[in-house]
């Protein structure tokens, strides 16, 4: 399966849950470990990169490059470069001379999309960033939300962006999911945590758009452009982390199961180096870095 996509019905969304509300200082909550709100936890995000490492190394497309493209290259914590920096993939149709796709990656264990969240006002804050410094020519730009499995506020999250991506406008978008008893109270109200967060964001940016029509047009956009992934990585369920194995076995040497599993493991190990070094992976890079384990072939 890979990567988990965020095609769910609206019915599998719950409704806002108690404390979700907007009235608490904007900041992370206390006693919340660093791992579960920023950065994604250095496990998790390296296990995120593996997977990307692996989709080079195998060459197979992933759901979210769309159109049969495939990974040509992988690049680590690209700021100021990239406002969404934690990982930025390049991706190309077997005919194109060149990418055709950048996917820029943020990658969080467990987001929380409130306006009163610290971490996630920063986490818009840099997807915003990236809408408005979005290139008007090249490849297709699009950005991408990383988290650990489904969880509600990232559930509903993706069921807006697959409905904004359907839109043409800002106003059809917002008219659909305002609807009275068309989407649950929770889609709603994500929604207007989010139209708030980014309504922070254009102010923190120094955007003058404090009105409603701006800032719904850059809510819109920005999820029009964002794919939302919710990969199965961690205990208890770790099917796409095992998957990661069953993916590599054709290039693995002899096609031997244990191999691909130490080969999962290289990629991961590799991971931890090339994000500190904000490094720019490509097929021949990665190839000479796990040479020993790779099929001749």
């Amino acid at each position: 399966m890979g990567l988990v996509m965020s095609k769910v019905s609206s019915e599998d969304s719950g409704q806002l849950e108690v404390g979700d509300g907007d009235g608490g200082p904007e900041m992370s909550p206390r006693g919340v470990s660093p791992y579960a709100t920023g950065g994604g936890g250095v496990t998790f995000e390296r296990k995120v990169a593996a997977q990307y490492l692996a989709y080079l190394l195998h060459g197979d497309n992933a759901p979210e490059f769309g159109d049969g493209r495939q990974a040509v290259g992988v690049a680590f914590q690209q700021a100021p470069s990239h406002a969404v920096d934690d990982l930025v993939v390049s991706a190309a149709s077997p005919d194109d001379l060149e990418p055709s796709l950048v996917l820029a990656l943020n990658i969080r264990r467990s987001p929380r999309f409130v306006q009163s969240d610290g971490s996630t006002r920063s986490l818009i804050r840099q997807f915003v960033r990236a809408v408005i410094d979005e290139p008007a020519d090249g490849p297709e730009h699009r950005f991408g939300l990383v988290a650990a499995g489904a969880q509600d506020h990232t559930k509903q999250l993706g069921i807006l962006a697959d409905h904004a991506a359907k839109q043409s406008d800002a106003e059809g978008f917002f008219d659909l999911i305002l609807t009275p008893r068309k989407f649950t109270a929770g889609i709603r109200q994500r929604l207007c945590h989010l139209e708030q967060l980014v309504r922070h964001a254009l102010d923190d940016l120094g955007v003058a758009e404090a009105d409603e029509t701006p800032v719904r047009e850059r809510t819109w956009q920005l999820l029009s452009k964002l794919t939302v992934l919710m990969p199965r990585l961690e205990a208890p369920d770790e099917k796409d982390w095992f998957e990661v194995t069953n993916r590599l076995v054709p290039v693995a040497r002899d096609s031997d199961l244990m191999v691909a599993s130490s080969l999962r493991d290289r990629l991961f190990a590799l991971a931890g180096e090339y994000s500190p070094s904000a490094a720019r992976v490509d097929l021949s890079m990665l190839r000479r870095a796990s040479h020993d384990l790779l099929d001749p072939a």
